[in-house]
């Protein structure tokens, strides 16, 4: 069996449609839809970790982008190997390669880092730090074709063209630039708003300039991810392959909850994440499921296919809920990175709060109520947003969220410790 994950960096699930994504549409037939999917971070490194150990942040304890953290012995990549399964990662950015891509198959020697800085530096300059779509797609299928890998084989493709500074060819960038006296970053601090510093908010455009950017960028991943079908198509591993498309997080674009073209915060514009499952042989071919499901969700469903299953693993074999074998969630647990807030939401409504004692490192502006919309539209109604609190703070005794976060913090204590040991300090 041919087990593909395919994850879209920073796609939200409201641009899956005929404006940006047409091509995909036309394959979608192939695919279960879930309308109701959602992540357990807006961070990428904490999301991929959360699909491949189908546990919280605050069990697997990767907060942040800077991790350096091995994946336990039942992540599912591992438990793949074991069933004889060859495992390949081919990711878009060179962190995530390095941080995780190397741990799942053989390192990517494109983004793979030296003890040599001269070395370092050198390939940064002639390979850059990103991939393009068709270069992923290109070295995944180059990796079935080697060694005809038709079965047994687990590939992971990452994609970070929607990613900012977001990237496309020029063919797909079909709109106006429109020139302005003020640079965007001048703009953003104007309105107040968030954003992470790139060096082309530097530039003079109108601030629809990037929004248009990764429109446009999402075109070209539709492109791509289409071309990669037909390829598969051709090589008749189409059919049997088991396919799953999703993102790690969405993007807020313009402003949305005083964010640009960033992804903070724990609204649906970041945590509302599409999935798309194709099982072999088109089983419940275009099904729409609109009950919750989320990230930690995959695992278990790639467990479902080799016969394992795994007690470590928070999530549920989504083939079985197709089946209606599976009981349902009434709500969906995400985190944001730096254990800075928290959020549960259900089809209606999303309760979000600050940790205690947590920095907004971001200087970002909080909303001040808890009980919003799933629009992100702030609501008063005492008796839901109380029910929504002891829904969370259950959920959390019971998963033993402040022991977690406690191990978390100690063994963050002992990687600084060791680090500066190693360097004489201690």
């Amino acid at each position: 069996m041919l087990v593909i994950l395919i994850t879209l960096d920073c796609l939200r699930r409201d641009h899956f449609n005929e404006d940006y994504t047409p091509l995909f549409l036309k394959n979608v037939g192939d695919f279960v839809s879930f309308e109701n999917a959602f992540s357990q971070s807006q961070n990428t490194l904490s999301s991929h970790f959360t699909m491949f150990t189908s546990n919280y942040l605050f069990q697997h304890g990767v907060y942040s982008n800077f991790e350096n953290k091995d994946l336990p012995s039942y992540s599912i990549d591992k438990l793949l190997r074991k069933k004889d399964f060859e495992t390949k990662a081919v990711c878009g950015i060179s962190f995530l390669a390095n941080k995780l891509g190397n741990q799942i198959g053989e390192k990517d020697t494109v983004f793979e880092i030296s003890k040599s800085r001269l070395k370092n530096a050198l390939k940064k300059r002639i390979f850059g730090e990103r991939r393009k779509a068709e270069n992923v797609f290109g070295k995944g299928v180059k990796w079935l074709i080697d060694k005809k890998r038709k079965n047994n084989a687990f590939l992971w493709l990452h994609l970070f063209d929607a990613h900012m500074p977001y990237y496309s060819p020029k063919r797909f960038q079909d709109f106006e630039v429109r020139k302005t006296e003020r640079s965007v970053k001048g703009q953003i601090d104007e309105r107040g708003w968030f954003s992470s510093y790139f060096k082309e908010y530097e530039k003079k455009v109108d601030l629809n300039y990037f929004p248009q950017c990764y429109k446009s960028a999402v075109r070209y991943i539709d492109k791509s991810l289409n071309d990669f079908f037909s390829l598969l198509k051709n090589l008749n591993i189409y059919d049997q392959s088991f396919i799953i498309v999703t993102s790690d997080h969405g993007e807020c674009l313009l402003g949305e909850h005083s964010i640009y073209c960033a992804h903070k915060k724990l609204f649906d514009e970041t945590i509302n994440v599409p999935l798309f499952i194709k099982f072999p042989l088109f089983k419940f071919r275009n099904e729409k499921v609109f009950e919750l499901v989320e990230h930690i969700d995959l695992a278990p469903t790639i467990g479902g296919l080799i016969d394992v299953e795994e007690e470590k693993y928070e999530g549920r074999d989504l083939a079985k809920l197709l089946q209606g074998k599976s009981p349902l969630k009434t709500f969906s647990f995400s985190e944001h990175v730096d254990n800075f807030m928290k959020a549960i939401r259900n089809k209606d409504y999303i309760y979000a709060e600050r940790n205690e004692n947590s920095e907004n490192r971001w200087n970002m502006k909080v909303e001040e109520n808890h009980l919003f919309k799933r629009s992100g539209e702030p609501v008063s109604d005492t008796d839901i947003e109380l029910k929504m609190k002891q829904d969370i703070e259950k959920f959390l005794a019971d998963k033993n969220y402040e022991y977690h976060k406690k191990e978390s913090a100690n063994e963050k204590d002992k990687d600084i410790g060791s680090q500066l040991k190693s360097f004489g300090y201690l």
